[in-house]
């Protein structure tokens, strides 16, 4: 053989061994067992270019690498979205997430009907989660009901996991059918074809968050499994892009992906960056009038807006009135709704995580 065509041959193959694309039947490859070695480094979504070192760091989890979430890896043929979440968890959970239709999905899970776990959304609102726990092997895969943002039922998939205490290296994998994703006509792949998706490791209890997420969260997570989080960063890939309501066979999925944010970047601080007063800062509640405001912040977070009186002393909170613009009010009753005296007033902005304090002084006239 000729030693130039030797060489190209071997090129060729090591290419094969790195990189794969999507294709009719990826079922001789993809063995769901729990363990991701028959993706290829293109199908491993949280890898910088070229395909070598990852963007998800390895000690970015507030527990370290044994509660910490490592990998997406992901690729699909005409019958399936094949899924694996690389991570360890020390007697916890990991959850993988997968959004595919704006009109409704998970928004806050403390209220779902399961898997309540302290965890809201933004720029997504879940409408399918796959999720186990450490030592066990057989995930659960949840469907959100059509419409809602509170029940979701178990689907039968394939799947599998091997996290085991102590152990790296370890996956939770499925492969979830197209028509369970596109169940009818009115929720196909051609009106429908981007994904976005997220996975988190949680505490082994419900109405707990948890440390770690990927792709990382714009605020950066709690360092306990207590406080809630927003997860507001996502990735997000199309899987049809001709419109002809079959995936896109012969691609790259790693060409395909999209961030809310690219990782890996450092945390961004919540800032309020201006409150407007639309009618001004004095109002009459005696007369029922309320005091309207709107907040602008650099990111979003779960904050409340508390009112304390000029010795310091709580009083009572603002209501939200539309998350999406940031509409607060306050009706000028306490927290035991009775009517405060006429004087000056303190708007503190406030985090759950208490991270950012905002203060703002109004009046309350008769």
């Amino acid at each position: 053989m000729h030693r130039g065509l030797f060489f190209l041959i071997l090129f060729a193959f090591s290419l094969n061994s790195i990189y794969a694309t999507t294709g009719d039947d990826l079922s001789g490859r993809i063995i769901i067992d729990g363990f991701s070695d028959d993706f290829m480094d293109d199908e491993r979504l949280f890898i910088k270019e070229p395909l070598s070192e990852s963007q998800e760091l390895d000690d970015d989890s507030w527990w370290g690498e044994y509660n910490d979430v490592k990998q997406i890896d992901l690729t699909w043929d005409l019958t399936y979205l094949y899924v694996a979440i690389d991570a360890c968890c020390w007697d916890n959970n990991v959850i993988y997430y997968l959004d595919v239709y704006p009109s409704y999905g998970i928004q806050d899970m403390l209220n779902l009907n399961t898997w309540m776990r302290a965890f809201k959304f933004y720029g997504t609102n879940p409408d399918f989660f796959l999720a186990t726990w450490d030592t066990n092997d057989n995930p659960q895969f949840w469907k959100m009901r059509e419409g809602s943002s509170l029940q979701a039922d178990e689907v039968s998939i394939e799947d599998y996991s091997t996290y085991n205490t102590g152990n790296l290296g370890r996956a939770m994998e499925a492969a979830i059918p197209w028509e369970v994703i596109y169940y009818d006509s009115l929720h196909t792949m051609k009106d429908f074809p981007n994904l976005k998706m997220l996975a988190v490791i949680t505490t082994g209890s419900d109405n707990l968050g948890g440390p770690d997420v990927i792709p990382n969260n714009l605020g950066g997570m709690p360092s306990d499994g207590i406080s809630t989080s927003v997860l507001d960063n996502y990735l997000e890939i199309c899987v049809d892009s001709t419109g002809d309501g079959s995936p896109d066979i012969g691609i790259s999925p790693k060409e395909r992906v999209t961030f809310n944010k690219t990782p890996p970047f450092e945390e961004i601080p919540l800032n309020v960056i201006s409150v407007k007063f639309p009618d001004g800062k004095v109002f009459a509640s005696s007369k029922g009038e309320k005091l309207t405001f709107q907040l602008t912040l650099n990111r979003i977070s779960a904050f409340n807006v508390e009112i304390y009186d000029v010795r310091g002393e709580f009083v009572g909170n603002a209501e939200l009135i539309d998350p999406e613009n940031q509409d607060w009010e306050w009706d000028g009753k306490d927290k035991n709704g009775n009517e405060v005296p006429f004087g000056i007033y303190i708007l503190r902005v406030v985090s759950d995580s208490k991270e950012v304090s905002r203060n703002e002084a109004i009046s309350v006239i008769k």
